[in-house]
Parts: C-alpha cells; structure tokens; sequence
C-alpha cells in the first residue's frame, strides 16, 4: 500500500494561496460569489522531499474589495474550506482508506476588505512511515 497527501479546497471568497516549505502549490486568483469548488492538489512529492525535517503548510486567506473604490469600513464577506487528508492506495492505484490528516476548515465571516483573513499554520512530520500532523495555529482577522 501507498500514501498520498492530498488538500481538497471546496470554497474559496475571495482569494487563497497555499504554501509548502516556502513554496507556492496553489493560487485560486480571485474569486466572487463564493462558488463551489473541488479543487485537489496532490502534495506527496513535496512531503516526502522532506521527510527528514518539519514540513510547514501555509494556507492564507485574503478578503479583497474588488476595486479602489468603497469605504474601508465596509465589511466584505469571505469563505474558506479545505481538507487535508491521505489516501491508502493499492498497486493498481485503487483507493483502499481516505481519512482527514486534520480537522476540516469551513469558515465563512464577514470582515474589512482587503485585507489576510486568513493564516492557518500545521507543522507535519513523517512519523511510522506516515506524515502526520504536530502542532497547528489558525489565525482569523475579522476587522481592523
């Protein structure tokens, strides 16, 4: 059997960015009206790259007004859902167990406009030949 790592982002309003030991794996660019995605990114080669350190995952959230104009003040919605989980997978490929690596994160507020909503941290290892994760922070902005 094999372990895949993979991150499932389900809603993005209005931008997100993910980074892995300092290296961007994805961009939603910007996003109105908080449609629904189901979008996956396969991060197995970057964890294992590695495997003998702290991998770092870094998914950032931003609520953007969409122009120049407005008032500072106003509040803006923004949503943000994502998964992180591993796949067991036989020779053939064929998906035997999936289960979340970390709690899902669905949150959906409202806050000033541009501005990072969201900086959510995980620190993962490789321990008995699967990445796990240690410690975590979740920061939330709100208003200014």
């Amino acid at each position: 059997m094999k372990n895949q790592y993979w991150i499932n982002v389900k809603h993005v309003d209005n931008r997100m960015v993910i980074f892995l030991n300092g290296e961007m794996v994805w961009d939603s660019g910007i996003i109105q009206d908080d449609p629904e995605l189901d979008k996956y990114i396969e991060i197995t080669e970057q964890l294992v790259a590695h495997k003998d350190h702290v991998n770092e995952l870094i998914f950032e959230g931003f609520n953007d007004s969409y122009s120049h104009e407005g008032n500072e003040d106003d509040l803006n919605p923004w949503h943000f859902q994502y998964r992180v989980l591993v796949r067991k997978t036989d020779e053939q490929g064929n998906v035997i167990e999936e289960k979340d690596m970390l709690a899902p994160y669905n949150e959906k507020h409202y806050s000033n406009p541009n501005i990072r909503a969201m900086n959510n941290s995980y620190q993962i290892v490789l321990k008995n030949d699967e990445f796990k994760v240690i410690s975590n922070s979740l920061v939330q902005k709100f208003s200014r």
